[in-house]
């Protein structure tokens, strides 16, 4: 899963959990879903970050090569 469509279905995957959850009556479901959500979050912006840390490490082998 990449980029922002991947991103927006996985947080809508968090929301229909937590909604199920809240339907079979879950007390905690809030911090469930809160819990998830943090952590597709984090899950996306460390996936970037490694990106660009590939692209940076390309461009260098690049600069080095000439």
């Amino acid at each position: 899963m990449k980029g922002e469509k991947g991103m927006m279905e996985a947080l809508a995957s968090v929301d229909e959990f937590g909604e199920q959850l809240r339907l079979n009556g879950c007390v905690n479901h809030h911090f469930v879903s809160y819990m998830m959500r943090n952590s597709i979050m984090q899950a996306f912006m460390d996936m970037a970050k490694a990106e660009r840390k590939e692209e940076r490490r390309r461009k260098r082998a690049e600069a080095k090569a000439k």
